[in-house]
């Protein structure tokens, strides 16, 4: 096959390589389904629809599913099921400096496995164990996904996190790509969540949501996802909410845990929020904070109307955990990259 494949000419490989996802994604879709759907669903002709449930089937993308009555012929047929877990993503969340979620996702963003821990992620040691150990449980992942305050700089790939001070200025996502031989991403904490609450909302395409996370243990942060995409700005840095003027000087805390509870929280999220209303104008302004107060949202509505009319407002949501939100969002993230791409003359297709 790798012989015949290697003698094809380029638009030979690329309508081949088209029509292979195509009957991939129909039968993840469907989950299930039989020869003859699929071929109906695809148009592909019989030589080939056999040639690549075969060649998917022994690549373990595809399993027979087993004799079933076909509602497109009426008889029995071989149906053939997605393999969901032929490839699995381990997501790692940094939550706080003494909480991480992990979690083992297949390729429909459904959970084999998650649980929280409580630790100190301060070394790359740390994530290398946790990365081990899931390795050896389940030899199917095939993308590392960590989620952390902070963010990846776009241009040198290294970390800047004022929260985890041994990991500043570390190619982390970098060192595990080459240490696992496996593609890896890192995102930034509240941005991973606004993806996922984003995309768990169905907000639909053209829409703007900001969020804003107030941790107990670390700085805040934003994220904003302007039609279903982050917008991460030139070095990967927007939303650095710590930057602003505001009463809290945040810097001044050095590394030291921050005790929210002695801050004006209130007014403190005015000052935050105002910009990014201001500049972005977002549909929904979604706030985290385990540690806010639950009047949260009604407070900061009133600081906000102190600057502006009331139709200006966004929809504002408060969440008290981010967990939820940051994992699904992560979890999208990297299935997105481990979706086949098909490449147009060197480059990847749209």
């Amino acid at each position: 096959m790798a012989d015949f494949i290697t003698g094809m000419d380029e638009e030979s490989k690329l309508i081949r390589e088209l029509s292979i996802n195509s009957l991939r994604s129909v039968l993840k879709q469907l989950r299930s389904a039989s020869r003859p759907e699929l071929a109906r669903l695809t148009g592909l002709d019989d030589s080939m629809i056999d040639e690549y449930i075969t060649e998917l089937c022994l690549e373990g993308e595809f399993i027979e599913d087993g004799l079933l009555g076909s509602e497109e012929t009426g008889e029995q047929e071989l149906f053939y099921r997605f393999n969901g877990e032929h490839k699995l993503v381990l997501a790692v969340c940094v939550l706080e400096k003494d909480r991480v979620l992990t979690a083992v996702s297949d390729l429909y963003g459904e959970y084999l496995e998650r649980q929280e821990i409580e630790a100190h992620p301060e070394t790359m040691s740390f994530f290398e164990e946790l990365v081990e150990q899931y390795k050896m449980k389940y030899p199917a992942i095939s993308l590392l996904a960590f989620g952390m305050a902070g963010f990846e700089i776009r241009n040198s790939g290294k970390l800047l996190s004022m929260n985890f001070p041994d990991l500043e200025w570390v190619p982390f996502r970098d060192h595990f790509m080459e240490r696992y031989g496996l593609p890896s991403i890192l995102e930034n904490d509240v941005k991973a969540a606004v993806a996922g609450f984003y995309e768990t909302r169905d907000y639909g395409e053209g829409k703007c949501v900001a969020a804003i996370n107030v941790p107990k243990t670390h700085y805040p942060s934003a994220g904003i996802c302007m039609d279903g995409k982050i917008y991460g700005g030139r070095d990967n840095a927007a939303g650095e909410v710590a930057f602003l003027d505001t009463e809290v000087k945040w810097h001044h805390f050095s590394q030291s845990d921050i005790d929210i509870s002695k801050v004006h929280t209130s007014r403190l999220l005015t000052q935050i929020a105002l910009p990014m209303i201001v500049f972005l104008n977002p549909d929904c302004l979604v706030l985290y904070g385990s540690a806010l107060p639950d009047n949260t949202a009604e407070e900061l509505r009133k600081g906000l109307l102190e600057n502006m009319p009331r139709e200006f407002l966004p929809e504002i949501v408060f969440i008290k955990d981010i967990l939820n939100d940051f994992l699904d969002g992560l979890v999208h993230l990297a299935l997105k990259v481990l979706e086949p791409k098909i490449y147009l003359g060197g480059e990847p297709a749209d």
